[in-house]
């Protein structure tokens, strides 16, 4: 069945997983680390963030294989007006993130949570380094999805 919207028609939609905002709120700070086409979620939210802002610090963390200039410039410009920390990594220069490169351009990362969307494994290891350093467990959030 489609059901066609009309320019009048109220949407309700949700960022990330959809239950998530209570667990946002309650955080002091935010870390968004996406990996490559994973950070197609992240830019949504700060378009959103510019229009109505936060008051987490967030620090954004994309991790990708190379970027074309006019893509980090829109990326940067975007960050900008959502008052969002923006930290790319590009793996042939600055090699590939990891929970040490997070933990050292992050410095309060413990009282933060972390949201990742990319390759489930680059999001599995992760996790299990920054717990295993001290990070709450429930305080990292990963979308589920693998490239086919």
């Amino acid at each position: 069945m489609t059901i066609w919207l009309q320019p009048v028609d109220i949407v309700t939609g949700f960022w990330m997983s959809g239950g998530v905002a209570s667990a946002v709120l309650a955080l002091t700070r935010q870390i968004w680390v996406g990996g490559g086409i994973g950070i197609t979620p992240f830019i949504a939210r700060m378009k959103q963030l510019a229009i109505t802002p936060g008051s987490q610090p967030i620090d954004l963390i994309l991790s990708v294989k190379k970027i074309e200039p006019e893509a980090l410039v829109l990326l940067t410009a975007d960050a900008k007006a959502a008052n969002v920390n923006l930290h790319v990594l590009v793996d042939d220069i600055d090699g590939f993130l990891d929970g040490v490169r997070l933990r050292k351009r992050v410095p309060n990362w413990k009282s933060a949570g972390v949201w990742f969307c990319g390759p489930a494994s680059f999001g599995q290891a992760l996790s299990t380094d920054l717990v295993d350093q001290g990070l709450v467990a429930s305080d990292f959030h990963q979308e589920f999805f693998n490239m086919r």
